[in-house]
């Protein structure tokens, strides 16, 4: 019950401010680095990969918000194949990090 009200509360606290704000990268990493910090705080404490999917439910709109940045940022000036690798390379990178930054909120550590 716990998780399900973080989960709403912040869905209705995100959803509307995400769809109305432009945010720079900084702020929408600062956004991101916020959301994992709370919804950890309700996430389910069965395991590190059960917390990762809560959290990530969660914050979804701003983990969208900062791959798109760093995604152009890779990409820029590149094509093809190029474009296509740090693409993945860039969107593998932020999961590691969502991961890393919920396993440190949270205290948990496998997977």
């Amino acid at each position: 019950m716990k998780i399900a009200c973080a989960i709403l509360a912040g869905l209705l606290l995100t959803v509307p401010i995400s769809a109305q704000e432009t945010l720079s990268p900084a702020q929408a990493e600062t956004r991101l680095r916020g959301c994992l910090q709370a919804g950890a705080g309700g996430a389910p404490r069965t395991g590190l990969r059960a917390a990762v999917v809560a959290v990530r439910a969660l914050c979804k709109p701003q983990i969208d918000r900062v791959a798109d940045n760093r995604i152009t940022d890779a990409t820029q000036g590149l094509t093809g194949d190029e474009a296509e690798q740090a693409r993945q390379s860039a969107i593998l990178q932020l999961n590691d990090e969502i991961a890393r930054a919920i396993a440190n909120f949270t205290g948990l550590r496998t997977l």
